[in-house]
């Protein structure tokens, strides 16, 4: 269905966190607003995510965590490489501690906040996770009287006199298209993660890569921006969830809670490649974006457990907090039973054997058994001088039978290829506004990251996502006095 009127002060293309946080930012404003959104259903890539970033929030001050924001603006800079738009990066700094207040003041509920493996402790946690966080938008752009309609998706940019004056639409039902009128438009169509050859333009295709999306993100945002005369910023990042379990027969999002990937990927065993060799510190999912590049080098990539590990995990605890989580269970108790319905299943992933050599064979893995025993020696030894991992987890291997999972790499969302200045307003290539055009979310989250998302601030897509929205209101209503 078509919207019901022909012009709105604001329309809001995505009804993903970030496209609902402006409205509910437009709502409070009392700008005349549309939500248009092209699927059926709304929340995006916001349905799934686990907390946001905040510095200087109420929950930290109870908490009486401390935060230095220079030193961390200078941390996520080096870790750019400087790529990141020191500014910008700034701004959402200062303000995302307001932001996450404000979240809290909607009905927004956070469990905790601290950190994410080894990072600054931003996180923070949403009650209930992110589906919670949208039902609370959305109860809120109802209660604004917000139009939305699904179904609809944003084909061109309209502008009159280089100032934004609408957008083309398309009943994605029918094919129908309209004109619809706008004063501003805002872009949160969530990225790019699910359009295969705009990622191929970020990194070379890879078939171990698994989109663990809603399956929308496919860059709608940034071709209508383009289009419209945008500067083709860089493509920014891809936040890669780690290892995951590399499975060619089901949505990889099928495996998200899959204590056996949890296993394979984050409890730190032991990570060969196609030969059978180690090839990195398998702590390095504490880095998750670190770890999904590490696998990437490799041809393969098999996880190693013995069943001491297995019994170890199910029966007796973690050997370490599960690193791309701000929640761990304290065991891996339904392991066992995950092992035994795949192999049952024939799982192609998961390789059993009564000994290294038998599990070596399989998979033709021909230096596995050196590796092992090469693996053991300096678990034994309590030093890794090999790659460095933890004394802590060298657990060595000794005891069949064997398993090994292959890994892909899971990625979640995709950042960039717009640039915008500090109020989230679209730039062209000559660095002026496309008055009227703002993208927010991770259509404009490039400008935070460089060549890797910054797992070093947890919380910061969902934190970007809130604090670019409502930005971007804030910047279109204080033009508007």
């Amino acid at each position: 269905m078509f919207p019901k009127k022909a012009h709105y002060d604001l329309v809001i293309v995505g009804g993903g966190l970030s496209g609902l946080t402006a409205a509910v930012s437009a709502g409070e404003n009392h700008l005349d607003t549309l939500i248009i959104e092209k699927g059926r259903t709304l929340g995006g890539d916001g349905n799934y995510v686990e907390g946001a970033m905040g510095v200087d929030s109420y929950l930290q001050k109870q908490e009486e965590i401390e935060i230095d924001p220079t030193q961390l603006l200078q941390d996520e800079l080096n870790y750019s490489h400087y790529e990141a738009n020191a500014p910008h990066l700034k701004k959402f700094i200062n303000q995302s501690g307001a932001i996450i207040d404000w979240l809290h003041d909607l009905g927004v509920d956070f469990v905790k906040v601290g950190p994410q493996g080894k990072s600054w402790p931003t996180i923070h946690t949403f009650t209930g996770g992110g589906q919670a966080v949208i039902a609370t938008l959305l109860a809120k752009v109802n209660e604004c009287g917000i139009e939305i309609v699904t179904s609809i998706s944003a084909q061109k940019i309209l502008q009159h006199n280089g100032h934004v004056s609408g957008l083309m639409i398309k009943n994605e039902a029918t094919g129908q298209m309209r004109e619809l009128a706008a004063d501003d438009v805002i872009l949160a169509t969530g990225g790019y993660i699910d359009n295969p050859e705009l990622v191929k333009k970020r990194t070379p295709l890879n078939s171990r890569l698994l989109s663990v999306s809603d399956g929308k993100s496919t860059g709608d945002g940034m071709q209508l921006a383009w289009q419209a005369g945008a500067e083709h910023y860089q493509m920014g990042a891809i936040q890669y969830g780690g290892g995951a379990i590399f499975d060619k027969t089901r949505p990889p999002f099928m495996h998200m809670a899959s204590q056996l990937a949890a296993a394979a990927t984050q409890e730190a065993i032991l990570w060969v490649n196609e030969r059978g060799d180690r090839f990195v510190n398998e702590d390095v999912n504490d880095n998750m974006c670190h770890a999904g590049s590490s696998i990437l080098t490799q041809a393969r990539t098999f996880s190693i457990l013995d069943q001491a590990a297995v019994d170890h995990l199910t029966d007796v605890g973690l050997y370490k907090e599960l690193g791309n989580s701000p929640v761990s269970p304290e065991k891996l108790d339904n392991l066992t039973t995950e092992i035994e319905h795949d192999l049952k299943n024939n799982e192609k992933y998961l390789t059993k054997a009564d000994s290294i050599a038998d599990l070596a064979d399989k998979l033709n893995l021909p230096n596995l058994e050196s590796t092992i025993e090469r693996y053991n020696e300096v678990a034994s030894q309590g030093k890794d001088s090999d790659f460095g991992k933890a004394a802590d987890y060298l657990t060595p291997l000794k005891k069949g039978p064997y398993y090994a999972v292959e890994l892909g790499v899971g990625m979640a969302c995709a950042l960039g290829g717009i640039r915008v200045d500090n109020d989230n307003e679209v730039l062209n290539s000559y660095g002026y506004p496309l008055e009227g055009l703002y993208a927010v979310g991770n259509d404009a989250a490039g400008m935070l990251v460089g060549d890797t998302y910054a797992v070093t601030l947890p919380g910061s897509t969902a934190g970007y996502a809130a604090f670019s929205g409502r930005n971007a209101v804030m910047s279109i209503c204080k033009g508007k006095r």
